[in-house]
């Protein structure tokens, strides 16, 4: 009887007073470690060499990049069978088919012959090749001509420092 006398006398409303107290001081220490967590992700993001990765990691990559560049429904294709596009997304009430091409080289007409067919097969508005490098002439020609945007390593540079931006 005394016990519990002595426990909602004191001891519960002290205990109460201590929550209260340093409730401010808990969210704070979350907030700040939910924070760095997030600008550590997004250092190593950045950080992230993209030449160095294969063709599925770097699919991963741009489908992440696109994300996070404020594309929604972004979605990567199974590995075969994907008709030529690699990733689907929308930005702006525009749907986007993507092929990624990791190469070494320059890409050749064949990949925006294959994101053109590939966004028609999805219904796609605007089909487009991204890659880590650069385009031949003639596949910028013909991308041009048919209207498949081109997206090289600077624009793919660019990509990432947008997305910085809108963290």
């Amino acid at each position: 009887m005394l016990l519990k006398l002595f426990y909602y006398l004191v001891a519960a409303p002290l205990l109460f007073l201590l929550r209260v107290i340093f409730w401010p001081f808990k969210m704070l220490f979350r907030l700040t470690g939910w924070s760095l967590r997030k600008a550590g992700d997004w250092r190593r993001f950045r950080k992230a060499d993209f030449d160095e990765m294969d063709g599925w990691e770097f699919e991963e990559f741009v489908a992440e990049l696109l994300a996070r560049a404020g594309f929604i429904h972004v979605e990567v294709t199974k590995g075969s069978g994907d008709q030529g596009v690699d990733i689907l997304a929308q930005k702006d009430g525009i749907s986007y088919g993507i092929q990624c091409k990791h190469y070494t080289s320059k890409v050749p007409n064949k990949a925006v012959q294959e994101a053109y067919a590939g966004a028609e097969f999805y219904g796609c508005e605007v089909p487009v090749v991204v890659t880590n490098s650069y385009f031949f002439p003639s596949a910028l020609e013909l991308g041009d001509e048919i209207g498949v945007e081109l997206w090289d390593r600077e624009r793919l540079k660019q990509l990432i420092r947008q997305a910085g931006r809108r963290r």
